[in-house]
């Protein structure tokens, strides 16, 4: 018997440790069983509770996500091109394709309305009155401003009330007279307003001035855009006789080292080939949003104008921002100029908030700027202004649309 004695304690040794590994194991299969219920609790869709008391157990069918209005961040203005109101500059042809080779569709004279339908690198895809659809590159062709950056004020007074003045003069046959009509109900805007025509690289350059005011608590108020080259003369001529016949006048507008020419230009101006723009700038007192088709847009409710050191359009050299002339294409020299003493300083944010986003200030008119790059792009092919515009195009922007048109 005492042989046998440390076999079965070796024997009873080996059992016990078996058990304790049995133990163990079951133990962490229970935690890991646990484990693997919690997860997939977790993953489990919601049950509808109805299904879950019938013993059924049934996924919700998914929601669609309906669309809402959104923010127009992702190209060059508030309000996305497709569907704006556009113009030709000069004669233009319609293409079948975003190609010169293929063949036209129709020759649009200048001042010709249209649609914006789609943008495809230098070439818009367009809608004539007549319907007609077409493909013209956009180098020479006028945007409806209100259409794409509807957050501006426009005040369009040459359409109901001109501002036209010389030394505080009124000239006869403009000042108070309603020289062109540039109004329309605006289909896009769901309202009677302005067309401010103006060329579509310019327009872009507007945008980012305005977007430099609206940051600053100030909004531009824009009172011109295109101008037809008959008003141009009619301006001229007016101005040329009362110089004749009153001494203060002609004064105002010959003194050295200034001359006639530098405040109503006898040859074609920059506002007939759509690259120059009158505008000030006001406080704004109350800031909202509207909506325009599928976008949120800015909207100034309230304003206040600053006062300026001359009324718009006084032809004179008490408009002057410099104490000298200096070339209107100059892009550089602007910046040394000797600023007039009677400049206010809202006018100089003016200058600031414009020559940021690109444009060149005239030396003898605060109010006027001009977009040299586009002049100098479109070169001798630049319009002439000899039409008048009457009529919009346009309709509300739809995001589905715009965003069909952009990922195509």
């Amino acid at each position: 018997m005492r042989d046998k004695k440390p076999a079965i304690i070796a024997v009873l040794s080996v059992i016990l440790l078996v058990l304790i590994v049995y133990i163990i194991q079951d133990v962490r299969s229970d935690r890991n069983q646990a484990l693997d219920e919690d997860s997939v609790e977790e993953e489990l869709p919601p049950v509808d509770q109805s299904d879950e008391e019938n013993g059924e157990l049934t996924e919700k069918p998914e929601v669609e996500t309906p669309e809402f209005p959104i923010w127009y961040e992702e190209g060059p203005f508030e309000l996305p091109i497709t569907g704006a109101g556009g113009y030709t500059s000069i004669e233009l042809n319609m293409y079948t394709e975003p190609n010169a080779q293929t063949p036209i569709v129709e020759k649009l004279e200048a001042g010709t309305p249209f649609e914006i339908q789609e943008e495809k690198e230098e070439w818009w895809l367009v809608k004539t009155e007549s319907g007609n659809l077409g493909w013209l590159k956009h180098q020479f062709a006028l945007i409806n401003l209100p259409d794409v950056v509807p957050s501006i004020i426009y005040d369009h007074t040459n359409s109901y009330n001109a501002q036209f003045k010389s030394s505080y003069v009124d000239i006869p046959e403009l000042t108070g007279q309603a020289l062109y009509e540039m109004i329309d109900y605006n289909n896009r805007l769901d309202e009677e307003t302005y067309i401010m025509p103006i060329l579509y690289q310019t327009a872009k350059k507007v945008y980012d001035a305005q977007q430099i005011a609206l940051q600053n608590g100030e909004s531009l108020i824009v009172y011109e855009t295109f101008r037809p080259r008959d008003v141009q003369l009619l301006v001229n001529e007016a101005l040329a006789d009362l110089a004749e016949s009153n001494d203060v006048v002609k004064a105002g507008i010959t003194k050295e080292p200034w001359s006639m020419t530098w405040f109503i230009n006898t040859n074609v101006s920059n506002h007939q080939r759509g690259v120059a723009i009158d505008l000030s700038l006001v406080r704004v007192d109350e800031l909202s949003e509207r909506i325009v088709g599928d976008y949120h847009v800015p909207k100034v409710l309230d304003y206040t104008p600053y006062e300026m050191q001359t009324p718009l359009h006084e032809l004179s050299i008490n408009s002057a921002m410099f104490t000298k002339p200096i070339a209107s294409k100059d892009q550089e020299g602007w910046k040394k100029m000797e600023v007039s003493s009677a400049v206010t300083e809202p006018a100089l944010r003016l200058q600031e908030y414009m020559t940021e986003a690109g444009f060149t200030p005239l030396a003898s008119e605060w109010w006027h700027f001009n977009d040299v790059d586009a002049l100098n792009s479109i070169g001798e092919k630049a319009g002439t202004g000899k039409f008048r515009i009457t009529q919009s195009l346009n309709r509300p922007p739809k995001w589905e649309e715009v965003r069909t048109t952009t990922t195509e």
